[in-house]
């Protein structure tokens, strides 16, 4: 599978996806160096808005795609100097393993705000704390930036399990010298989770438009995804309001230290996530849209990682359809924003696959100007004319842990 950069502008959104260079030979640092010099000509051609070029500061979250964690340090030390400024853009990093393109080590996606830059904040942890765990790159945890009206998008970065304290990721109790995977994998999954929930509070966010959680291994794959899918759906239960606004339901610390912990806890802001009172009247659900994501590696090893897209806005309205390819569940802001997760079937080949998806696309732009779309992809998808970013995985998995051929998350704004 190869794939050509492609370009979309969604509002004050531009997205720049699938920027790969294999021609500058096979190694990691060689690939991302010429990514970069390709990076700053893009944004100096740039008349996307009519306001001339733009800079990287102007990024405000990347996806860096690697064959290999072990490539991340030759990646990281070209990809920090692209960034000379405070609150880099925030950062998700998986390794693809086989499944890139032949020849390419490297792949990077970014977003470009458009909008002013005195109207963007990000949040960047520079120290050990309790509350969150400190950035280990150049990355900020999150970037906010203004949409329609009052409505704000909020990049967060990509989450893994670890103990803010230590640095390191959390580890059950060892029962004859051995973890329990499932205990491991269960207490990591909520752990990186929180650390997404008390950053999004942190950042305002009142409201998730949804959420992949990237996960490792080889076995126990749909157990992985169900667990994955069972605590996101917890956290937007209705019954669970009343606990969660003092977070009883999503609080690791209280597993090793009781309520020891909240002696140092970080103040945050006293609205809740999410805040179900927002969700207008004939919604289908009040569940934002899911993909569980099964990739070769993660950073430090880590067997999960969740991502999240959060929300600043006054009412969203949550639906869900159903169509031959499979399930969508839209996210409808006041402001005319929709956010669509498409589930697409399981048992597709490469070639129906890409009809399907051209189907969802076409269906989503019915009523649009524009769009992005992102494919997480477990087979390969012809090369030509193939209009988003793609994220090859081992597998991909929906809400209650259904299998699918792929997902798809597509940003637009209706007209």
């Amino acid at each position: 599978m190869a794939l050509n950069c492609v370009q979309s502008v969604n509002g004050g959104i531009w997205t720049v996806a699938n920027i790969t260079a294999p021609e500058a030979g096979p190694g990691a640092g060689e690939q991302m160096a010429a990514i970069a010099k390709k990076i700053h000509a893009i944004l100096d051609n740039s008349s996307q808005d009519g306001a001339g070029p733009r800079t990287t500061a102007d990024i405000v979250f990347t996806t860096v795609l690697l064959r290999s964690m072990g490539d991340f340090p030759l990646m990281n030390s070209i990809y920090v100097g692209l960034f000379k400024k405070p609150n880099p853009p925030a950062r998700a990093t998986v390794a693809c393993g086989e499944i890139l393109p032949k020849g390419v080590n490297v792949m990077l996606s970014m977003v470009v705000d458009l909008g002013p830059r005195a109207r963007r904040y990000g949040l960047h942890v520079q120290s050990r704390s309790y509350w969150a765990p400190a950035n280990i790159g150049p990355y900020s945890q999150a970037m906010s930036i203004p949409l329609q009206g009052t409505e704000r998008a909020v990049y967060i970065a990509g989450q893994i399990p670890l103990e803010p304290a230590s640095m390191e990721l959390a580890e059950c109790p060892q029962q004859n010298g051995q973890p329990l995977w499932a205990q491991t994998y269960c207490l990591r999954a909520v752990l990186s989770l929180q650390h997404m929930w008390r950053i999004g509070t942190a950042m305002d966010v009142n409201w998730w438009l949804g959420a992949v959680a990237f996960f490792t291994g080889r076995d126990h794959t749909k157990t992985r995804a169900r667990t994955a899918w069972k605590l996101w759906e917890k956290m937007h239960d209705s019954t669970e309001e009343a606990e969660q606004e003092d977070e009883a339901t999503l609080d690791i610390w209280d597993i090793k230290y009781g309520r020891r912990g909240h002696e140092q806890a970080k103040p945050v802001a006293s609205h809740r996530i999410p805040d179900l009172d927002l969700v207008a009247d004939g919604s289908d659900s009040r569940v934002p849209g899911f993909l569980a994501v099964q990739v070769h590696e993660l950073p430090r090893n880590s067997d999960i990682e969740w991502q999240g897209l959060g929300y600043r806005c006054e009412g969203v309205k949550v639906s869900r359809t159903e169509a031959d390819y499979g399930r969508t569940t839209n996210i409808t802001t006041n402001e005319n924003q929709v956010y669509s997760f498409i589930e697409v079937d399981g048992g597709a080949s490469s070639s129906d696959l890409k009809s399907r998806i051209q189907r969802v696309l076409e269906a989503c732009t019915v009523s649009s100007n524009s769009c992005h779309c992102v494919i997480y992809s477990s087979q390969p998808l012809p090369q030509d004319g193939f209009p988003g970013q793609v994220v090859p995985c081992k597998s991909v998995w929906g809400a209650e842990g259904r299998k699918l051929a792929a997902g798809a998350i597509v940003q637009r704004q209706t007209c």
